[in-house]
């Protein structure tokens, strides 16, 4: 005996809804653009972005090419954040190496490096003597740059489309050497359907579940 055309395609339907993790290529904006002494607000940098097929992120990687000009940047002046149409932000770069007990900070002369939230080491407490800092790395995800607690890291965008205004903000918030934003990127996973509330599907299930008995019934008694 068939299963009813409508119960199936429900069915079909509730399955795909399941969707697929995908990683699309990463996107790079070539920037090339110096950051002034003293930049405070930061610079923003938007690109818009309309061809992602992700409607629910699961994880971002931000690329990062900030230099220092000339004689040099000085890492723990500069503050990066990454900001989604003017709502969600992660702090990627946050006066790295300042503590409680270090007003000072890190020297060294920028970065050319990968932020991801499941890298192994934080941003914030990476030693480098002189020259860029490269590798992949944790975020700074700090607010503070003197606490420990990181709430803003990129995870903050899971669950949102990766269509809409990604805003770039760089700042310098201190005299000394002056950096340039080279590039930066980005690399968006996530699933391509839009995932439904565990509560909601199951419900759904069991409502299909019942009329499929319906069916069955109804079915089996015409037929005696």
């Amino acid at each position: 005996m068939k299963i009813p055309f409508l119960l199936a395609t429900v069915l079909c339907t509730a399955a795909s809804l399941q969707g697929g993790i995908i990683t699309e290529p990463t996107r790079t904006f070539v920037v090339g653009s110096d950051i002034a002494d003293l930049q405070n607000p930061p610079v923003n940098f938007l690109q818009t972005i309309s061809d992602s097929s992700i409607l629910s992120i699961t994880q971002v990687q931000v690329g990062l090419n900030l230099v220092g000009r000339d004689g040099g940047g000085f890492a723990s002046e500069m503050f990066v954040s990454l900001n989604k149409d003017l709502s969600l932000t992660s702090i990627l770069v946050n006066r790295v190496g300042v503590s409680a007990t270090d007003s000072v900070g890190q020297s060294y002369d920028g970065w050319n490096v990968t932020l991801s939230d499941l890298a192994g080491s934080d941003l914030h407490a990476a030693i480098q003597e002189t020259g860029l800092l490269t590798g992949t790395y944790q975020p700074d995800g700090r607010t503070d740059p003197t606490s420990a607690s990181r709430p803003e890291l990129l995870n903050i965008f899971n669950g949102g489309t990766g269509n809409g205004d990604w805003r770039l903000s760089v700042g310098d918030l201190d005299l000394g050497g002056t950096m340039r934003l080279v590039s930066w990127s980005l690399t968006l996973t996530g699933d391509i359907a839009a995932v439904p509330e565990p509560s909601t599907l199951a419900a759904g299930l069991v409502v299909l579940g019942l009329m499929g008995a319906t069916w069955w019934r109804r079915s089996r008694g015409a037929n005696q």
